[in-house]
C-alpha cells in the first residue's frame, strides 16, 4: 500500500492531450520538462514531431482493439514520462490510443522528475527508466501489473547492438533504436499490450 499512498499523493497528472500540448509548447519555446539541458531540448523538439507522425499514423489492430472493448474491470493507469524521453514519445501516443477504446482504462501521464519518490518504487534493474506504466485496479487501489520502460523487441535489438559494437556512442544507439521503432510500426509494444489484457483478464 506504500506505493499507492504515494500515487495519490502525486504532484500533478495530465491527461494525454495535456501532456502533448506541454511537449508542444514546450519544443515551439525551445525548452525541456525537467533540467533545461540542451540535448534534452532538442530530443523533445524532435519528440514533438514523433508524437504528431505516430498519433497520425498509429492503427490499433483488430485483436487488440476487440480484448480492450471487452475489459470490464475499471483501472487507472499511470504512465511516468519527461517531453525529452524518446522511448515515451513512441510509446505514449500507442498507449492513448488503446485507452480511448475503452472509458474502463483511465490513463494518465506524470513527469518523472516531478515524482521521483514514485519513480523509484517502479525501477528498472536499479535504474530510473521511463517509459514506466503503472496499473491500478480502481476497485480496491490495488497495482496489478507494470510494464515499461520500451517493447522487449527493442530492447532484445539494445542488448544485441551494444554486444556487436561495445564501443557505440550514446547518439548513435538511440539514432538506431528509432529506427527499429519505425521498422517495427507498433508492433511490439501492441503484441505486449494484447498479452497485458489477457493476463489482467485472467488472473482476477
Amino acid at each position: 500500500m506504500v506505493q499507492i499512498e504515494k500515487i495519490q499523493k502525486v504532484s500533478c497528472a495530465y491527461s494525454y492531450d495535456q501532456y502533448k500540448d506541454i511537449v508542444f509548447d514546450y519544443a515551439s519555446e525551445r525548452k525541456t520538462s525537467g533540467e533545461q539541458l540542451e540535448e534534452r531540448i532538442a530530443a523533445t523538439f524532435i519528440n514533438a514531431q514523433r508524437i504528431k507522425r505516430i498519433d497520425k499514423q498509429c492503427i490499433i489492430n483488430e485483436e487488440l482493439s476487440l480484448i480492450t472493448k471487452n475489459f470490464s474491470k475499471k483501472h487507472k493507469w499511470i504512465l511516468i514520462v519527461e517531453s525529452w524521453c524518446g522511448d515515451g514519445a513512441q510509446c505514449a501516443p500507442v498507449i492513448s490510443k488503446i485507452t480511448e477504446i475503452n472509458s474502463n482504462i483511465k490513463l494518465e501521464i506524470i513527469f518523472r522528475d516531478d515524482n521521483l519518490e514514485i519513480m523509484d518504487c517502479f525501477l528498472t534493474n536499479g535504474s530510473r527508466s521511463i517509459p514506466k506504466l503503472i496499473c491500478i485496479d480502481d476497485s480496491d487501489d490495488k497495482i496489478v501489473a507494470t510494464w515499461g520502460p520500451r517493447p522487449k523487441a527493442i530492447q532484445d535489438k539494445v542488448v544485441e547492438f551494444k554486444k556487436s559494437f561495445p564501443e557505440v556512442t550514446h547518439d548513435e544507439l538511440v539514432k538506431n533504436i528509432h529506427l527499429w521503432y519505425a521498422q517495427d510500426k507498433t508492433k511490439s509494444i501492441q503484441d505486449e499490450f494484447l498479452e497485458l489484457l489477457n493476463k489482467l483478464n485472467s488472473e482476477y
